[in-house]
């Protein structure tokens, strides 16, 4: 253990993560999470040492439901909300700290590298039981969530974005309701004509968050960081000064100027939802895990909700890259309780508990298995916009650029390129100086991880 702890003191010390720190370089949320307005980090209470401590980031329905599968599983066990993902992030690296980390932590995806460099976690893999069938998890999450030949954490909310639109204004303005665009050309191309008919105020709102350029990237195939983002090593260099990324940036630029795009602001999840469900934006990009509050948001306020791939900034589609997060455990147990938490983490995965957590949550089951059975139970033909979660998933190839960037500093990195997106479209610099620095500021910030840890 005495090398794990000076890892650990290596990285408090540089202020790579510190509860003090945290917020400013680690941390964030997918918009997945509930956006709750938890107080992780501070005062860290000791668990219940008889209880298997679980910690999340899931608010409302989904938080309960959460709450359920844990309490189901036959053993003592504490199914805790912890806030937003950067607020479990804080709780986390102070449990850390303290000595207390529970069995299990809910972690966002973007973190996965960060958590890792702790060594404060096992693998899964050496916990699960041995008849936990891996390999039927969805080979999106297998991809991602499998790193040096291990499964490191177990995946358990997960998801990708898919763009949602509203027929009713669609008809208003003349364009077909069944026909949403495939493309960004195509979005500004709809959303002019939106505008222009006084349909709506805005063609398109999303909120600014790394997720979406992170989907532009893959779907065009386009690596944003050199070593398969950070999948074959650590990277040191950021692919903004590209002629793909000045054209995806001119696009954003130009949709913002021309007021067919709305900027909710960064990271502004509920701002975005609430201008598409008020009709004041005719589409939104979003979580697949947004299908169900959507849906009943869209029925609440009287229009017809319609949902699409996400539109892609090429011709052709490679995929798109997983989101949500995953189960982290600590590497703090005996080898009884070790096998306890290994259970639980295969009963949460079981195929019954992930088809109730979709249907319950829209998040998409791990399972190939549990996807047969809702496909051979008629569940994707009844419910349309699930299936359009499903159908873009399976229909994303794999390469290097669908892989969700593996890197330390992922909180840095996000917010670089959110405050850079936000200058660049807001008119503060151009394009090519606001990539040029965007560059500049990841770079600087991998090289600083890479000394601090030592690799």
């Amino acid at each position: 253990m005495a090398n794990k702890r000076s890892r650990r003191d290596v990285l408090y010390g540089a202020g790579v993560a510190s509860t003090v720190g945290l917020a400013g370089c680690m941390g964030g949320d997918d918009g997945d999470a509930g956006d709750g307005s938890g107080t992780g980090g501070e005062d860290i209470e000791e668990p219940d040492d008889d209880a298997i401590t679980v910690w999340h980031a899931m608010g409302g329905g989904s938080g309960d439901l959460v709450d359920d599968l844990v309490e189901r599983f036959d053993a003592d066990t504490e199914s805790e909300y912890q806030g937003s993902y950067e607020d479990i992030l804080n709780s986390l690296f102070g449990s850390i700290e303290a000595g207390q980390m529970p069995e299990v932590v809910m972690i966002d995806s973007l973190h996965n590298q960060q958590v890792l460099d702790t060594e404060a976690t096992q693998p899964v893999a050496d916990i699960i039981p041995s008849d936990y069938p891996v390999d039927d998890l969805v080979g999106a999450v297998q991809d991602f969530f499998v790193v040096d030949e291990q499964l490191n954490s177990m995946p358990f909310n997960n998801s990708n974005a898919i763009m949602y639109y509203n027929k009713d204004v669609y008809a208003e303005a003349g364009l077909d309701p069944e026909s949403p665009p495939e493309t960004i050309h195509e979005v500004r191309e709809h959303s002019e004509a939106i505008v222009e008919s006084g349909a709506a105020d805005y063609g398109i709102t999303w909120p600014n968050h790394v997720w979406f350029v992170e989907h532009w990237y893959a779907l065009a195939n386009e690596l944003i960081l050199d070593a398969e983002n950070g999948h074959d090593g650590a990277p040191t260099t950021m692919h903004t000064e590209t002629e793909f990324a000045e054209d995806l940036f001119t696009w954003w630029r130009d949709m913002y100027d021309d007021d067919l795009f709305l900027n909710p602001g960064i990271e502004a999840w509920d701002e975005a939802r609430s201008a598409f469900l008020n009709g004041n934006a005719a589409i939104k990009l979003d979580s697949t895990a947004a299908v169900e509050s959507t849906l009943s948001g869209a029925e609440d306020e009287g229009f017809e909700l319609g949902t699409a791939f996400y539109p892609s900034p090429t011709e052709d589609r490679t995929g798109v890259p997983i989101g949500g997060a995953s189960l982290w455990v600590s590497d703090e147990m005996d080898d009884s309780r070790a096998e306890d938490v290994g259970e639980l983490l295969a009963h949460l995965g079981s195929v019954e508990n992930q088809i109730e957590w979709h249907q319950g949550s829209g998040y998409y089951p791990i399972r190939q298995e549990g996807i047969d059975q809702l496909e051979d139970e008629g569940w994707f033909d009844e419910q349309e916009h699930f299936a359009t979660a499903f159908d873009q998933l399976l229909a994303s190839e794999t390469t290097p650029a669908t892989l969700r960037m593996l890197i330390g500093p992922a909180r840095e990195v996000q917010l670089t390129v959110q405050e850079g997106s936000q200058d660049i479209f807001s008119g503060s610099v151009g394009v090519e100086e606001g990539l040029a620095d965007m560059k500049e500021s990841v770079e600087t910030e991998l090289d600083r991880y890479s000394r601090v840890i030592g690799a």
